[in-house]
């Protein structure tokens, strides 16, 4: 399988006047912004960047992974290398309310730049954070994005603007277009969103997001976890991957070819379950009980010194030990809530490992990469709202589809 960093090191001699900017450069960039750097990057060279990590002793574990190969590459890929870093920004806190941020600015021409935004570290604040974007419409991680937004366009007035983002990263992208003020809304280009978990309601119901849904553009993999979590109003093209469905969330581990991601026909099966459960585990336990489980399991997990979600990944055994200590922590009621939140979804998961989606009407279900003909996930599967159920509509892929440029 060839992905974005084949990419780069087959195009990455190629200027952006040789060959326009396209998704996975945007896809890149939504990767960069995950290397360990600070303020003290803007005015160097992603190439400048890329050295002085390689030396770096605290980096050296990362060098054998895709984040160091893009290390190595960015130097010998004037393409991205030569790209000079404007702005970068990092915040963390815990009030006014958990808030993990990351936000950079890249020149890419002479009137055009690029805002990145980083989407979930391996801190316990961020997971928090991603938490709360599970029972709420809007987290102050959002706002931070679109004042970070503002603040970069009054600094560059004249500029023409790309936003793009992974994972919270892409949420944080689309929002902060859907803010911004008319006039700002019209010089970005695109919002573009990498495996991103999607909005509620209340979010891409609102004035600015319809304004500006053309101008978004969601890639989810064919076997998305993320992004199968909230709703996709906006254009949704599925790609392919080869990895297992756990290491999907990547987009350095997506199918390319050339220079565009190679497209699959849907959501494969296990994703579309994966949804489905999820909805059901949404509305089976109300938004007030869900947030006061996630303060509680956070706090426990504050009051046992667990800061960082490696300490529960990196050695298998301790870290089950650390979690089970956790929840037992908790009290009764709130103890009962969890196992039961684990034990909902992985019982809806199995239920409907048959039905609907592998036989029957919805077997195809969702078929289009295009949300203006069929969206990735309907209304009508909003078990609240049955006043806005929408007609299935089936599209019969054209097999040649999924070799067409993703753009198209």
């Amino acid at each position: 399988m060839a992905g974005s960093l084949d990419y780069l090191r087959w195009r990455g001699d190629l200027s952006f006047k040789e060959m326009p900017f396209n998704s996975v450069d945007a896809s890149l960039f939504s990767s960069i912004i995950y290397l360990p750097v600070d303020k003290s990057a803007a005015g160097h060279t992603l190439s400048e960047v890329a050295e002085k990590l390689q030396h770096m002793e605290s980096f050296q574990h990362q060098m054998h992974d895709e984040a160091g190969a893009q290390v190595l590459l960015l130097p010998k890929s004037p393409r991205l290398g030569r790209i000079k870093i404007l702005n970068w920004t990092n915040k963390i806190g815990k009030k006014p309310a958990p808030l993990q941020f990351t936000a950079a600015t890249f020149r890419l021409n002479k009137n055009t730049i690029l805002i990145s935004y980083r989407g979930t570290d391996s801190s316990m604040i961020g997971w928090n954070e991603d938490m709360n974007m599970n029972y709420m419409p809007e987290v102050y991680g959002q706002n931070v994005a679109a004042r970070y937004l503002n603040a970069i366009a009054e600094r560059f007035p004249k500029d023409k603007i790309y936003l793009v983002g992974h994972s919270k990263g892409g949420n944080f992208a689309q929002f902060a277009l859907s803010a911004a003020r008319p006039h700002l809304q019209d010089r970005i280009v695109k919002a573009l969103s990498f495996d991103g978990p999607g909005f509620y309601r209340q979010v891409y119901s609102s004035p600015g997001f319809k304004r500006t849904i053309y101008k978004m553009k969601t890639y989810l993999p064919e076997s998305s976890i993320i992004g199968t979590m909230l709703d996709h109003p906006e254009r949704v093209l599925i790609v392919k991957s080869d990895a297992p469905m756990k290491d999907q969330h990547d987009p350095r581990r997506w199918r390319v070819a050339r220079n565009s991601f190679v497209l699959a026909d849907g959501l494969t099966i296990g994703a579309r379950i994966l949804r489905h459960s999820l909805i059901h585990f949404n509305h089976s336990i109300p938004d007030e009980k869900r947030g006061e489980m996630f303060s509680a399991l956070f706090d426990a997990f504050e009051n046992s010194d667990i800061n960082d979600m490696n300490q529960l990944t990196t050695h298998k055994l301790l870290g089950t030990y650390r979690l089970g200590h956790v929840i037992m922590s908790l009290e009764p009621r709130l103890r009962q809530i969890i196992t039961s939140m684990f034990n909902d979804i992985w019982t809806t998961y199995r239920r409907n490992l048959n039905l609907p989606f592998i036989d029957g009407r919805f077997r195809y279900y969702p078929k289009s990469n295009d949300s203006n003909k069929a969206p990735i996930f309907f209304e009508f599967y909003d078990p609240q709202k049955p006043s806005l159920k929408l007609p299935f509509v089936l599209i019969k892929q054209n097999k040649k589809l999924k070799h067409l440029h993703d753009d198209e």
